[in-house]
């Protein structure tokens, strides 16, 4: 890629219904009782991420769309699981809500998704695929202390194991503010 060339930040995702929104909402909010250590995800922003593409040049986003409607899915359902947070253990960056269902489905179109994206020469995600929808991120001036009383409320606030079936895999343009991110679907 040259230093010309433009690039936009995109990722691809999976959209949520809104059931499953309303429930990662309520979820928020009863979470938001126990610690002000996180600044939480706009529920219309909430998604399934299937692969972070980082900064990508803008020449390969109509490909990707292209490629992208091209992959067959099939019907499948997942339902909100368990809470977690990223790293497991250590100081609490990432609040998370698991994934469960079809997750045979789900792995098959996230593979035909990273055989896409490398078919276009971009590379592989080095991390192992963990299915999750990322509810909360630790604020830069949350104190070690805060973060673990919200570890240790985590396993007490579940989601209702509400259910969706995911539709076509989308790409988006992540645009970084100081308010958070701004999703743009691109597809």
């Amino acid at each position: 890629m040259s230093s010309a060339e433009s690039t936009m930040r995109l990722f691809i995702a999976l959209d949520l219904s809104v059931e499953v929104r309303r429930e990662l909402r309520d979820v928020q909010l009863r979470l938001s009782e126990h610690s002000r250590a996180v600044r939480w995800s706009d529920p219309m922003g909430m998604h399934l991420t299937l692969q972070f593409l980082g900064e990508t040049p803008a020449s390969l986003a109509q490909p990707l769309v292209t490629a992208l409607n091209a992959i067959e899915t099939p019907p499948f359902t997942l339902h909100l699981d368990r809470l977690g947070c990223f790293p497991a253990t250590g100081s609490l960056r990432v609040v998370w809500v698991g994934i469960r269902g079809d997750l045979t489905g789900l792995t098959s179109l996230y593979q035909a998704v990273t055989t896409v994206t490398q078919e276009l020469g971009l590379p592989a995600d080095s991390r192992p695929f963990t299915p999750h929808i990322t509810l909360a991120r630790a604020r830069p001036a949350a104190t070690p202390a805060e973060l673990r009383a919200l570890r240790l409320v985590l396993p007490a606030v579940n989601p209702k194991p509400v259910s969706w079936q995911p539709q076509r895999p989308i790409l988006f343009r992540s645009q970084l503010t100081s308010r958070g991110a701004i999703y743009t679907a691109l597809n």
